[in-house]
């Protein structure tokens, strides 16, 4: 059903799927839900019993102009624009019209 609610359809029209279809799609569920929602490994990948390495990432450092500015923003809000803007605001990035 899990499957059904992700692709925002009823169960009998899973059923109607073609079998390579609904494993296809019941495959990925199983994969995403075992997937780490913070780091984006599976436990199988560092399982030595089950094919993966304990070795099998080094951390690294990316970096996102878009993250970079969002938290720039955000440091240069002060106390007094926090109390003012209120409670629930996150930043977010907008396209700008000319670039």
């Amino acid at each position: 059903m899990e499957v059904c609610e992700r692709y925002g359809i009823p169960h009998s029209e899973f059923l109607k799927w073609s079998k390579d279809d609904r494993d296809k799609a019941l495959a990925l569920h199983l994969r995403k839900r075992s997937t780490c929602k913070h780091c984006g490994t599976r436990p199988e990948e560092w399982d030595e019993r089950r094919g993966g390495s304990r070795n099998a990432y080094v951390p690294d450092i990316d970096r996102c102009r878009g993250c970079e500015q969002m938290q720039a923003y955000d440091a240069s809000l002060s106390p007094e624009d926090r109390k003012e803007l209120g409670r629930g605001i996150y930043i977010v990035l907008r396209r700008r019209r000319e670039v």
